[in-house]
């Protein structure tokens, strides 16, 4: 589960929980039940009894589903049923429960500083990680330039083209009106298909901030694999993709699910240094979970690469940083799920398992 802002306490909780409705409300109910018992429990007992520092309980609960201000209100809250309790007490020694009231205060205090400071801390994380995943996804784009530039130049060179043709007809006596309505939907095709290709780039070099929805997992696949259609035709590499049929929509981030995608076509066609490469991609949904394949015929990795190949400044690429591999096992994580690869006779296959959200489409 990604862990919420420090800002956007229970909204962001709910939306990057991985379990379903009922579960999701399971751990404010058992914070609210908890400080009741123990607001009861420090009421009825004597002074001699600090049973209000179990609050620091309650306080680490709200840390998981409560942004800073919810739970320093959290923390407040419990303090006041600490002063409550004491002034509510009538057994015991008065001087012991003032102590006793007083270690509580300050170990509820204690908790929740060092809450909000894990909190912060948390985020700013966070902050960093995406900004490192943008700049990944920047240089990969960056490395694909060349065939992007050439993918979008094909539909404008089509379209100059098609406008001079349509020039000519206008010109022909009569003008052949026939030909010029279907050269102008050429045109629009052209135009789309140009716009499309760019529309695709701009959405993974955003600096929006990674947001999870109900998305297709095989379409998401498709736009990633639109990307690289031209670097692979070029080095001469088949891309097959196999799409169960069955796969019902889950919570992704699909700009995110695009970069590890990409990372690893443009790693597999870079392990590719023969002809006939091939790359294989195929999505299955096994026992409640999506499990994704790409399967390439590269000259593969060594044991010792193998088990280094997601580790943070691990590279087998000369100049390479080492990082976009890392990156891909850290958003899959990030939506409760693994990525792992394996060693075949010729090549790698690099399995993706993403489990299927609860509770909604499925």
């Amino acid at each position: 589960m990604t862990p919420p802002s420090e800002h956007h306490g229970w909204r962001a909780y709910a939306e990057a929980s991985p379990l379903g409705p009922t579960a999701r409300w399971l751990l404010p109910l058992t914070s609210v039940v908890l400080t009741g018992l123990i607001f009861v429990a420090d009421t009825i007992t004597d002074y001699e009894i600090a049973a209000a520092t179990f609050y620091v309980i309650v306080v680490l609960l709200a840390s998981r589903f409560c942004g800073m201000r919810a739970l320093l209100g959290v923390a407040g809250a419990c303090i006041a049923l600490t002063l409550l309790s004491y002034f509510l007490t009538h057994d015991g020694n008065f001087h012991t429960g003032i102590v006793n009231t007083a270690i509580s205060i300050l170990a509820i205090s204690a908790v929740a500083w060092l809450a909000v400071r894990s909190g912060q801390a948390q985020a700013r994380a966070n902050v960093a990680q995406a900004q490192l995943a943008r700049v990944t996804r920047i240089t990969t784009l960056g490395g694909m330039g060349a065939a992007i530039a050439h993918e979008v130049n094909q539909p404008l060179a089509a379209i100059v083209a098609n406008a001079s043709a349509c020039r000519r007809w206008l010109a022909a006596s009569p003008p052949r009106l026939e030909r010029i309505a279907a050269t102008v939907g050429d045109i629009a095709d052209d135009a789309n298909r140009a716009s499309a290709i760019i529309a695709r780039v701009r959405s993974l070099m955003s600096n929006a901030a990674p947001r999870r929805q109900f998305a297709d997992v095989n379409d998401t696949i498709r736009q990633a694999a639109a990307l690289m259609e031209p670097q692979l035709r070029a080095r001469s590499i088949d891309l097959h993709l196999l799409a169960g049929a069955d796969i019902p929509e889950i919570m992704i981030d699909p700009v995110q699910i695009q970069q590890v995608m990409l990372n690893l076509l443009v790693n597999a066609s870079e392990a590719i240094d023969h002809t006939r490469g091939e790359i294989a991609i195929e999505t299955r949904l096994i026992q409640n979970r999506v499990v994704v394949t790409v399967a390439d015929n590269g000259h593969g990795l060594t044991p010792q690469q193998l088990a280094a190949m997601f580790e943070p400044f691990h590279s087998t690429k000369e100049g390479g940083m080492g990082m976009g591999l890392a990156i891909c096992r850290s958003i899959i994580e990030a939506h409760g799920g693994i990525i792992e690869a394996d060693a075949r006779e010729h090549g790698l296959v690099v399995t993706i398992s993403l489990p299927l959200a609860h509770g909604g489409n499925g």
